[in-house]
């Protein structure tokens, strides 16, 4: 059977502290909200398997025991559904998000790394949780706490403690090209093993982000032979977030077992990835109305693909080093790797690149609120016709669908454009902002240096 799985989500809790007092109430509902509208969105993405987010934190973890139910080894399934006529609800899978920190060699700094966890049990994820309190991690207010190491030994120690709970529970880099991936331009590692040591040898699989595909993570040789997912990695339940990458699994039994060995075998069907110049850390830059680490004015911004990258990496308009894009990093560390190589050099690995429907409409529509209600009911009229978002992208039958259908030229134009690959993100995503959709142009990417004054 073949699973489309988004294996790194987020709860409400993962923007900060747990609320309290006479607002823990209030914010409690918008929790389970939210979940709600996560668990009735997911499936029109075309998403069977969800990853749960933030496990091991106790408030989240209690609701989750409570309202999930063990259907399989490993893979749980949620008591409320209201659209399960139409759509079937998805599964859930035990994951969290950690954030280690570490010295960087030579630097005197500390970097800090993200990385998903994924359980086959809660009795594991109780487990992690007494290794951090023995650890010393402030956990009990923070959603996504800090294990924060002195040294690269203490880092390696610490992992494998966490791969040695279970030989089922699986550590991944997240997104490990942007800023605080474990390869980010924030703080320069080029090796898994100067961050993690030794344990980078118990290390299967890494995570894309939203800004690479596989083929920018191609470059770099030390990734030729670690399995490739992705996922969305939202935080909340919009339409434009939720199921925006997932990884395809071809399995022949839907339990945790048959996921991680797919993971670690290697036996991924393909994945489905942003294009990465939508996401947030594609090119290196400055935006506007930045205030740290320097300031810049509201229209003050820049931008460089890796040749006209300023030298030392020093922004021309406020004199601070600019925030390092993926692109950047992925030529960098090829080079250091001792590969060298060029964009479609290195393993060729199956993925599609989608743009979420609910973009291509408000774009088509010229409406900008993601929420709008004829946004939304263009949005369900098509998801009606080509079943699912993943459809829309796999599927070669999908186009006649959509042309036989009653809905508008433009529109049915528009998704057939981004189809066949007619499309860009002008600007590019750069410094924490996602780049610009146009449909029915093309860009290059490869020689891009923009500075923009007031």
């Amino acid at each position: 059977m073949l699973i489309h799985a988004d294996l790194h989500s987020h709860s409400a809790y993962a923007g900060g502290a747990r609320a309290g007092g006479r607002n823990q109430k209030e914010f409690n509902k918008k929790l389970v909200n939210r979940f709600n509208e996560s668990n009735e969105l997911v499936p029109f993405k075309g998403i069977n398997l969800l990853g749960t987010g933030d496990v091991q934190f106790e408030p989240w973890m209690e609701f989750l025991k409570t309202n999930l139910s063990e259907v399989d080894y490993g893979i749980f399934e949620y008591g409320m559904n209201s659209n399960s006529i139409t759509f079937q609800s998805p599964k859930y899978l035990l994951q969290t998000e950690l954030i280690f920190t570490g010295p960087v060699l030579d630097t005197g700094k500390k970097k800090r790394v993200h990385v998903i966890i994924l359980f086959p049990s809660f009795d594991k994820v109780m487990e992690l949780n007494i290794l951090l309190d023995s650890w010393g991690v402030s956990r009990q207010n923070m959603a996504r706490p800090f294990i924060v190491c002195d040294t690269t030994e203490e880092v390696n120690q610490r992992v494998n403690a966490i791969f040695d709970l279970d030989p089922l529970v699986e550590v991944i880099p997240a997104h490990v090209l942007t800023p605080e991936g474990v390869y980010g331009g924030n703080l320069r590692i080029n090796y898994l093993d100067d961050f993690f040591g030794d344990s980078a040898q118990r290390i299967q699989a890494i995570e894309t982000g939203l800004s690479a595909d596989p083929s920018i993570l191609a470059l770099i040789p030390e990734l030729d032979n670690l399995s490739l997912i992705s996922n969305a990695d939202a935080h909340s339940s919009k339409l434009n977030r939720v199921g925006r990458e997932f990884t395809s699994f071809k399995i022949n039994k839907f339990d945790y077992k048959s996921i991680i060995d797919a993971i670690r075998r290697g036996r991924i069907d393909k994945t489905a990835e942003f294009h990465p110049t939508e996401g947030r850390y594609f090119l290196s830059g400055h935006r506007g109305d930045r205030t740290k680490p320097a300031i810049h004015k509201k229209n003050q911004f820049c931008y460089f693909s890796p040749k006209n990258q300023p030298l030392n990496d020093i922004c021309p308009q406020c004199n601070k080093e600019l925030t390092i894009g993926v692109l950047q990093r992925a030529f960098e560390i090829s080079e250091i790797q001792g590969g060298n190589r060029s964009l479609g050099e290195g393993p060729k690995r199956p993925f599609i690149t989608m743009v979420p429907l609910i973009e291509i409409l408000s774009y088509s529509l010229k409406i900008s609120t993601i929420s709008s209600k004829r946004l939304l009911r263009k949005y369900n009229e098509i998801i009606n016709i080509v079943g699912t978002e993943a459809n829309l992208w796999i599927s070669d039958t999908i186009t006649e669908k959509l042309i036989e259908s009653r809905i508008e030229e433009n529109i049915i134009s528009d998704i057939l454009l981004v189809k066949n690959g007619n499309f860009c993100f002008k600007p590019s995503g750069y410094d924490g902002t996602y780049g610009e959709l146009k449909i029915g142009e093309t860009s290059d990417f490869s020689d891009i240096a923009m500075i923009h004054e007031t």
